[in-house]
């Protein structure tokens, strides 16, 4: 039996009706549709549970605590109870705990709490076998901490116009610096006024008690969020900053506790609900704010970053979309729709992170994150040698870097082997494929519903390596969060910067590996061996061009993530909660008056579960668990971008599954999750190196593809696709670098802002003093500008003639 390649579908054909399309044939193109259109029914019906779930979870439960009065008061600007929770475990009495555990036991950890300056509150769980303690902070306290850190705060926008008209004298009247109206008569910031958003360190002077902004819902200049951050920054400063010396997440690693976990605020919680859990709104409605303000600004940047690549792709899918239609017409002019999609995502890539940047910059002005990364403090599972700081001979924490450098080359080189190993299972499963599909097996496996393209041997091959992809990145993230770990790195950032290093190495390779193997391995080097015995087969290569596997491999991957993401994210959730659900409704039959109304003790018959012991229960959202969004999001990028001319639905599809994942993970953070520790952050880190590689790495691939492995370019010579290819990369390149280079990563009326926002504070503030007086007068006499506008209507300029005095 002969084991040449038999003659394509394309070449049998007349050559005045030979389909120019990637489709081999209409059934292929039938098969097709029906897949793509079963994922966008699953994926309505994904939306569709997920609405029902918001709803069922987001019903107003009971009201289990009691008024404070003597906590919560206005008067005081309390407007808040408890905010954070530490759950213990109740011991017995001849249990044997670690030395660790006896020294940060329940008694000391109180005694540091309250040494802290927080108030507790002890109680033991529904069962008896822990113990909650509640803590919160009075705003004194607040005060003085924010004031020790220097904790950033907005400023009002009177009281910035007020002061920089009026400037500041010491006390001997002197002017220390000099008022003035600030004016922007040439339009260089358009987009903000001079007093917006105008952020300063928090100072306990009396002159400044009225100068920070104040939130009704707290009634103090403290949102909820930067309560849970000056109590967290309390309880691991140091004893002599009047601090508790928590190490919060060794605390839980070795056994302490089980939990630390700030509460939810049923109030808040419930409106950003109501805003955020919609039907459907469009990516870039979210309410961002909200979401800041209540989970912090590292959440809120995330969903930021969501909604903006969800939007943007949302143009990507309908230009795919346009030559998915163009593929199945039998006209000359339909095959160029492929080069076109390749052009087209190429320059994509560069516009969207080119937007993202400038949006990044816009957040980090407006959310007052300037500066945030200069004064993270070092990371609690940082450990080092105390020494005397060579600069200033204060003690500090070192670590030798030769040690360090060792532990990261031996991190690597592990990666390296799993990276192998996936290799070779990738490479079994190319093995097999060309091994069951060569004569006579491949009569065997022939079935009549089957199209002749997608025999079952490639689509079980295709099945097989979309669920070891997906596999393998879920179980590779514990072992490298342990690699990360051992390499001992100072600050948070520092951490998340290097596993997103070590996760990007391995999961590119995982993810994308076999479809490099399909697009630039299959087709030109196994002509060379394909004859010779054990590979005398009629699948090994992927003649006459590879664009068929790749699209497939590629249609199927997005398939079994969605299934599965989907599966995780909603599907199993929502029965779990149909099971308790059923649970709670059978164990309180007959006792249903206790829920009626919590507070009336002469129906009351046993106490009820706390909202904390209700908290406790949910998923722990940890900053692990937002860094996996993220992976999951860049790696989904590579799907949609790296193969795009192979299957041009990808950013369809990828956009589709983001509009879900808004719902989902929001969902799951107001509904399935604790609420996670909050956090600032200046911009996605890493991750956007990361995407500006995979978007070069695109160019080179897509055009790659389109010149060597479709029928664009078939009947051209090597050394004419050579030139093809290198015309293309090289013009396309130069684009992406040109509008990298005349765009404005940082818009000019963000970086205005920005310098005012450094200029206003340190002069209210700091009473920063002014250069020499004379010489200001000087330069403001030779200026030609016109009048100044007032922007106040509460500011009046002084009169000429007392412009002297």
């Amino acid at each position: 039996v002969s084991a040449e390649t038999p003659p394509s579908p394309t070449m049998e054909q007349p050559a005045g009706r030979r389909r120019l399309a990637m489709s081999p044939s209409e059934e292929t193109t039938l098969i097709e549709g029906m897949v793509f259109l079963g994922v966008l029914v699953l994926l309505g019906l994904s939306l569709n549970l997920l609405i029902r779930l918001a709803r069922l979870y987001a019903r107003q439960r009971p009201t289990y605590t009691k008024p404070d009065p003597l906590f919560r008061n206005k008067d005081k600007h309390q407007n808040w109870s408890w905010d954070w929770i530490v759950v213990f475990r109740v011991q017995e009495a001849d249990e044997v705990v670690s030395r660790y555990q006896e020294q940060y036991s329940l008694r000391r950890i109180l005694e540091r709490l309250n040494q802290g300056g927080l108030e507790t509150k002890l109680y033991k769980s529904y069962n008896y076998d822990k113990i909650f303690c509640k803590i919160r902070c009075g705003f004194d306290r607040l005060k003085t901490q924010a004031s020790a850190i220097d904790y950033p705060l907005l400023l009002k926008e009177q009281q910035v116009v007020d002061r920089m008209t009026r400037g500041y004298r010491d006390e001997t009247n002197a002017a220390v610096w000099q008022g003035r109206v600030i004016s922007d008569p040439r339009g260089q910031c358009p987009s903000y006024e001079y007093f917006e958003y105008i952020y300063g360190k928090y100072d306990k002077r009396d002159d400044l008690k009225d100068l920070y902004e104040e939130y009704p819902s707290s009634n103090s200049i403290f949102r909820g969020v930067d309560r849970l951050k000056l109590i967290m920054s309390i309880m691991e400063a140091d004893v002599k900053d009047d601090g508790c010396s928590f190490k919060l997440r060794d605390l839980i690693a070795k056994g302490a506790v089980l939990a630390i976990f700030p509460l939810h605020d049923d109030l808040e919680l419930h409106a950003l609900q109501h805003q955020w859990l919609a039907s459907f709104t469009m990516p870039w409605n979210q309410p961002l704010e909200a979401v800041k303000d209540y989970y912090g600004e590292k959440v809120g940047l995330y969903f930021m970053f969501l909604g903006h690549y969800a939007g943007w792709l949302l143009g990507a899918g309908t230009f795919g979309l346009f030559v998915f239609g163009m593929s199945q017409i039998q006209e000359p002019w339909a095959l160029w729709g492929t080069l076109a999609m390749a052009v087209f995502m190429s320059l994509w890539t560069t516009f969207f992170l080119q937007d993202w940047q400038s949006k990044q910059a816009t957040a980090k002005m407006e959310w007052g994150m300037n500066g945030f990364e200069e004064l993270e403090r070092e990371r609690t599972g940082f450990e080092g040698t105390t020494i005397h700081s060579p600069i200033d001979g204060m003690p500090v924490q070192y670590f030798a870097p030769s040690e360090k450098s060792r532990r990261v080359l031996s991190s690597y080189f592990q990666i390296c082997l799993c990276m192998l190993y996936v290799t070779t299972i990738n490479a079994g499963v190319f093995y097999a494929h060309a091994y069951i599909s060569r004569y006579p097996f491949q009569d065997s496996f022939a079935f009549s519903f089957f199209p002749k393209y997608y025999n079952l041997p490639l689509i079980l091959t295709h099945l097989v390596l979309a669920t070891v992809v997906t596999v393998t990145n879920q179980y590779f993230m514990p072992f490298a969060k342990y690699l990360n770990g051992a390499e001992n790195h100072r600050t948070d950032t520092e951490y998340e910067d290097n596993l997103i290093a070590k996760v990007f190495v391995f999961q590119f390779a995982n993810s994308y590996g076999s479809l490099f193997y399909i697009t630039l391995v299959q087709g030109p080097i196994p002509e060379q061996i394909a004859f010779a015995e054990p590979w005398r087969t009629r699948r090994f290569t992927c003649k006459p061009f590879c664009f068929e596997d790749a699209g497939a491999l590629l249609a199927t991957i997005f398939v079994i993530r969605v299934v599965v993401n989907n599966a995780i994210e909603v599907i199993l959730p929502y029965y779990r909660l149909r099971q308790r659900l059923a649970k709670h409704t059978k164990s309180a039959a007959g006792d249903d008056d206790e829920y009626d109304d919590p507070f009336d003790e002469a129906r009351m018959r046993k106490r009820q579960i706390s909202p904390a012991e209700e908290q406790f229960e949910k998923d722990d959202y940890d900053s692990i668990s937002l860094f996996n969004d993220y992976a999951e999001l860049v790696i989904q990028y590579g799907y949609a971008t790296l193969f795009v001319s192979a299957f041009p639905l990808a950013p369809m599809f990828a956009c589709a599954n983001n509009i879900i994942e808004i719902r989902v993970d929001g969902w799951k953070l107001t509904q399935n999750t604790r609420r996670p520790w909050p956090s600032g952050a200046e911009d996605i880190g890493t991750w956007e190196d990361v995407l500006h590689l995979m978007s070069v790495i695109a160019t080179v691939t897509n055009i790659l593809m389109v010149t060597f492995l479709s029928p664009v370019f078939g009947e051209r010579t090597l050394s004419e696709k050579i030139l093809v290819f290198i015309g293309l990369e090289f013009f396309l390149l130069g684009i992406k670098l040109a509008i990298v280079v005349t765009g404005d990563a940082i818009p000019e009326d963000v970086q205005i802002q920005n310098e005012r926002q450094a200029y206003y504070a340190s002069k209210i503030i700091d009473n920063l003093q002014d250069k020499d007086a004379d010489d200001v007068d000087a330069q403001d006499a030779n200026l030609e500008e016109p009048p100044i506008a007032i922007m106040d209507p509460q500011i009046e300029l002084l009169p000429e003639s007392n412009k002297d005095s």
